[in-house]
């Protein structure tokens, strides 16, 4: 099990892994403890999501990635 991750601490550019297999590079971080706006790098489940930004939620982000 991955170590809990504090997302106000996650700085742009930083590199996350998603719940949903999904990976994202954080673009901006409000530093709210709820939301990161991230690009997606890769959706194994959503191949059209590549490239494109959206808020995604603390829950969903399962580690950080070098």
């Amino acid at each position: 099990m991955s170590e809990p991750v504090n997302i106000r601490q996650i700085a742009p550019g930083t590199k996350i892994a998603l719940v949903d297999g999904a990976l994202a590079e954080v673009v901006s971080n409000p530093a709210d403890g709820v939301w990161v706006f991230a690009r997606y790098l890769s959706s194994p489940g959503d191949p059209s999501r590549v490239g494109g930004e959206e808020m995604i939620f603390a829950q969903d982000i399962v580690e950080i990635r070098e």
